[in-house]
């Protein structure tokens, strides 16, 4: 049966009312018509009916990205809520105590998901792509081959995780809730996408009305720790950097960052549990603390993600673990995993990629395969003032057919919602050479010598010295190889 609903700007919407097509702690969950959206009524029992309007106005109004300018390219990060129904009388009165729904009605109208997060299983049913699925080395195994992606698709994915959470945390909010179960993701096309938005905690407007989801739950929240202001911890932005981190590294290496095999209570299990998570968590690869290690060793370890995501991941789980304040904010993690596309190179099996910076072994962690030529690689620089070059800590790692972007050849830039994304040259390997191709409009120059116009290229030599820019963002290549 198609039902007329009237939201709170006017708008009339039609949905299915005929069978639920799924529902959750709070909320029970209907098809419009056109199948493009979802309405979401909330059961009876909210306790906090009037704050919750108060919270979905600034949610769906004032700290909407999903509207405006850049609107378009936030729709793909988040499930925004877009319209509210509060108080419509015309709902049949039967159809709410079917469903067990608030009287009167209350519900929020958000997108229905992208088709790209939805896969079939072993069985052929077609299943939602819940971030459960792929966080757990079990579970991946039960995903199909041709949906469970590699090494490169899951850098892209937790990248737009990290990137829509800087979007939320730039705006003052915390999602409250961020775990496996409330972000989609598709890893066949490196995609993700955060949902249940409409429990934000709202600056000034409205707390948190959930501690989170157990495994993700921040440790002082857990333990129930009194914070210096002398209020008890709750989730807030803080929370939500410790939940990432959790995503990330699950999405990265299958296993959860502080699940190991130490005992902490020997009462209960959810006793055990709420220490290993609350008061007493412990990173499973801690630098300090053997105690909590797994056995045996895991074939991948932090190390094999490079320099840029360990530092973090060693800084969040265990500086951070237990001081909130020293936890990296969701931008650390995005220029994070764009240093790491940087240094990634394809698997010698042509199915995967793994990160290769100088220094660590030309092996693919993943298919065990030795690369045997050598591997080039620029080291970055960038002008501090006229002439004068500083290193910038950081390497560009070369393979054939590799593309070149505004955020390569221009210091201080990096990818993201505002980026050129053209390409501004190709790295190849052409006739047992390596070279170079200029397609950035401009002429490059190599120090000391000729210029490389556009459209031309340049060989690819140890000690080549290469001015890829002009301008206030003028950076410099110097190239070498690592040996097999």
């Amino acid at each position: 049966m198609i039902l007329k609903v009237k939201c709170t700007d006017g708008r009339t919407i039609e949905f299915d009312s005929s069978k639920s097509i799924g529902q959750g702690g709070e909320k029970v969950v209907f098809f419009t018509k056109d199948k493009k959206e979802v309405v979401c009524f909330f059961f009876k029992g909210l306790q906090d009916r009037m704050e919750r309007r108060r919270r979905l106005d600034k949610i769906i109004g004032y700290f909407n990205p999903t509207v405006g300018p850049s609107g378009d390219y936030w729709k793909e990060h988040f499930c925004w809520p877009t319209h509210l129904i509060d108080g419509d009388s015309t709902i049949p009165k039967a159809f709410l105590a079917q469903h067990n729904i608030i009287d009167p009605p209350l519900a929020v109208i958000t997108p229905a998901y992208r088709g790209t997060f939805f896969f079939k299983n072993q069985v052929g049913s077609v299943v939602e792509g819940n971030g459960k699925w792929f966080t757990s080395e079990k579970c991946r195994k039960l995903v199909p081959l041709e949906y469970q992606g590699c090494f490169l698709n899951y850098l892209q994915l937790c990248t737009k995780m990290a990137r829509a959470m800087r979007r939320m945390h730039y705006a003052g909010l915390a999602h409250s809730d961020l775990s496996n179960k409330n972000v989609l993701i598709a890893p066949k096309h490196g995609d993700a996408c955060i949902i249940d938005i409409d429990s934000l905690v709202v600056p000034g407007i409205a707390p948190p009305s959930v501690i989170g989801t157990p495994g993700y739950i921040a440790p002082e929240v857990l333990a129930g720790k009194i914070l210096a202001d002398g209020k008890p911890a709750l989730p807030c932005v803080e929370t939500d950097r410790h939940a990432l981190a959790v995503l990330i590294y699950e999405n990265l290496l299958t296993r959860h960052p502080l699940y190991g095999p130490k005992v902490n209570s020997q009462v209960s299990a959810e006793e055990d549990d709420r220490l290993t998570y609350g008061s007493k968590a412990l990173f499973v690869e801690s630098s300090t603390d053997k105690s909590n290690h797994l056995r045996p060793a895991p074939k991948l370890s932090v190390s094999i993600l490079g320099p840029y995501l360990e530092e973090l991941f060693r800084k969040v789980f265990e500086i951070g673990l237990h001081d909130r304040s020293k936890r990296p904010a969701a931008d650390q993690w995005e220029r994070a995993l764009y240093r790491t596309f940087d240094i990634i190179h394809p698997s010698p099996d042509g199915k995967n990629w793994f990160v290769l910076s100088p220094g660590m072994p030309l092996r693919c962690p993943f298919s065990g395969q030795k690369l045997n030529k050598k591997v080039p690689f620029a080291q970055l620089y960038s002008e501090s003032k006229p002439g004068n070059f500083i290193f910038e800590k950081h390497h560009l790692v070369i393979y054939h057919n590799m593309w070149l972007h505004d955020w390569h050849i221009h210091a201080k830039t990096q990818p993201g919602e505002n980026s050129d994304r053209t390409t501004k040259g190709y790295c190849s390997f052409y006739n047992n050479r390596w070279i170079l191709v200029n397609n950035s409009g401009e002429a490059m120059q190599i120090v000391n010598g000729q210029s490389v116009p556009n459209g031309q290229s340049v060989e690819i030599q140890s000690g080549l010295q290469l001015l890829v820019s002009s301008g206030p963002k003028r950076r410099l290549f110097i190239f070498d190889f690592m040996q097999p």
